[in-house]
């Protein structure tokens, strides 16, 4: 018997006493926003979103397949105006980290940036888009913001498909950023508890978060993304964790669907606010 089997018990014990973890996922598998994952919603903001929307399904060539898989997809414009963008509401998630809004999450997607690069707005905490993202790409191929830092130049590629994910733990200050897996950039600091990167929740009416936009107009700041799957946890997941799950899959990121009892599990093992 391995040394692992024989802790399991252990493992499992703490497992099942950590705060449970709330997990949604979005697929596109079906050709319009439901939710693959969890009690959560996807919908549009602002009138000209839905019609900017194409379903779609990776050809091998243009579009390449994702690990020699056929994979489906929503492809999103440079959206044209602030009003526009993708909404999550994250249903079965309250407030956590000590704060009112939730503290600690993971939000992963696997994108294909197609074309020449360009700045690339990928999350708004701010739900009516009133102000700057709280989490780009930028035109050098860099994940991450200016308040917290970004990653290497080039470590993000056009016209290749990658596994993004921002890590989030405000409660600490701690805020990760990976590619494929691969953990990217660390910013560590400061409590940032309920501040601009926090999240609403399930306390909060209307929804949660906000994809593909942001408010600043002194220059452009979208960019035209194909997204064969975006997931959320309100857990901050760690190093080990996120490189276990690897990079972009065709079938999706979180495969099989974990329970919360796994991501209690992967803990164990060691597996960003402006308000309305």
């Amino acid at each position: 018997m391995t040394s692992t089997l024989r802790t399991l018990p252990l493992l499992l014990a703490a497992a099942t006493s950590a705060q449970a973890a709330t997990v949604y996922e979005w697929t596109f598998d079906s050709g319009d926003l439901s939710t693959a994952t969890g009690n959560g919603v996807m919908s549009t903001a602002g009138a000209g979103t839905p019609g900017s929307l194409a379903y779609a399904t990776t050809d091998g060539g243009t579009v390449p397949h994702i690990g020699g898989t056929a994979a489906s997809y929503l492809s999103v414009p440079a959206l044209p105006t602030g009003a526009n963008g993708l909404l999550l509401t994250f249903n079965d998630s309250g407030p956590n980290g000590g704060g009112n809004y939730i503290n600690q999450y993971t939000l992963l997607m696997d994108v294909f940036s197609p074309g020449a690069a360009g700045w690339q707005a990928l999350m708004n905490t701010d739900t009516s888009n009133g102000n700057d993202a709280d989490w780009y790409i930028s035109s050098t191929g860099q994940s991450g913001i200016g308040a917290f830092g970004y990653s290497a130049a080039n470590s993000f590629t056009q016209n290749s498909w990658h596994r993004i994910a921002v890590s989030a733990d405000l409660t600490v200050g701690t805020v990760k950023y990976y590619i494929d897996g691969n953990l990217a950039f660390t910013r560590t600091g400061s409590s940032q508890t309920d501040g601009r990167f926090a999240v609403f929740s399930n306390a909060n009416a209307g929804a949660d978060l906000l994809l593909f936009n942001e408010g600043d107009t002194s220059g452009t700041y979208t960019h035209a993304l194909y997204v064969n799957s975006v997931a959320f946890t309100d857990q901050a997941l760690s190093q080990s964790a996120i490189q276990s799950l690897g990079g972009p899959s065709a079938a999706g990121i979180l495969v099989p669907e974990p329970s919360t009892s796994l991501l209690g599990l992967l803990g164990a093992l060691g597996l960003l606010r402006r308000r309305r």
